[in-house]
């Protein structure tokens, strides 16, 4: 067996960790890039109940062909990004069926600056979206002419489909709208264009998703899923699942100590940064693997007061 595959085949450092991500746990699972990590999905903050809605929406994916919109809303840290990248993988899965090659263009750090208004930050979005379709090798030749020829997103936009090769899609994760109510029906209504689906999050617009969805009811309906914030049931579920992917490696966690982190952590990031961190403390001191002490409420507070020590707040 290779160097390489003995490496695959050992366990992670800790149980919070998943492939390709070993040295940056927080990162969330991009499945249409490392398809290992489609498997690592748990079922918190409603995760399930909102990726079933999402496909039964999506259908046959014929409506997608002709173009989309997908909002994740939910409040911060409850899994939006990870919910929007698995939903690109099954939308690019989806164009597939219809004989499309459809790839995942990443525009999400494209924005830094929230205050921008939304004609502006629309301009950035398409100014950088050329570059990155190039990249993704989904342009037509001589397709820079869309963009030479406007510079206005609400005439290039609709027309994507003409600047796209023939037989390719584009699945496009927007930058988060924040509370920018706007900006998320333009796009579903008025910058849509066959051949591109467009998917963004926000943690910001609380009530306001009705209002969008009801706004959008005479056009294309954009395909709204709502997360919810985590529970105490949420974190057993996915500290059960992790440690039972490596069954007598790792120690377990007492009853006090599943309720310490719950108390700890009000978001899926918390839990996983928390988790994570505490068995690399309580491991680094010598817990004992096999049939040792179980990590408790103890070891959280420790690692909770050693982050605080050294100026990190909560954890």
């Amino acid at each position: 067996m290779s160097e390489a595959a003995q490496a695959a085949r050992r366990p992670p450092a800790t149980p919070f960790l998943v492939p390709r991500f070993e040295h940056v746990p927080m990162r969330p699972l991009r499945p249409f890039d490392h398809p290992e990590q489609d498997g690592f999905y748990v079922d918190v903050c409603g995760s399930t109940a909102a990726f079933a809605s999402a496909m039964s929406a999506f259908g046959d994916f014929d409506d997608l062909v002709e173009g989309g919109y997908v909002l994740v809303a939910g409040e911060s840290g409850c899994g939006k990004t990870a919910m929007v990248n698995r939903l690109a993988d099954r939308v690019r899965a989806g164009l597939a069926r219809h004989n499309l090659r459809a790839g995942v263009v990443d525009m999400t750090a494209v924005l830094e600056d929230q205050e921008r208004s939304v004609d502006q930050r629309m301009l950035r979005v398409c100014h950088r979206l050329l570059p990155l379709l190039r990249k993704a090798d989904l342009l037509r030749q001589g397709a820079e002419a869309l963009w030479e020829r406007y510079d206005d997103p609400r005439l290039i936009f609709p027309e994507l489909d003409t600047a796209l090769e023939p037989g390719t899609a584009a699945v496009v994760l927007l930058p988060s709208p924040g509370d920018l109510q706007l900006e998320v029906v333009r796009y579903a209504k008025t910058l849509s264009s066959r051949r591109v689906v467009f998917l963004a999050e926000s943690s910001m617009l609380g009530d306001r998703v009705v209002d969008i969805e009801e706004e959008l009811e005479d056009f294309r309906p954009a395909v709204v899923v709502e997360m919810r914030t985590l529970s105490a049931e949420d974190v057993d579920r996915f500290v059960t699942d992790r440690l039972g992917r490596y069954p007598g490696v790792f120690p377990g966690i007492t009853r006090e100590g599943l309720r310490r982190l719950s108390i700890m952590c009000p978001s899926v990031k918390t839990l996983q940064r928390t988790a994570h961190g505490t068995y690399k403390m309580v491991l680094k001191k010598g817990g004992d693997p096999v049939g040792g002490r179980a990590v408790d409420d103890e070891d959280f507070r420790r690692y909770q007061a050693e982050q605080v020590r050294r100026g990190g707040g909560r954890p």
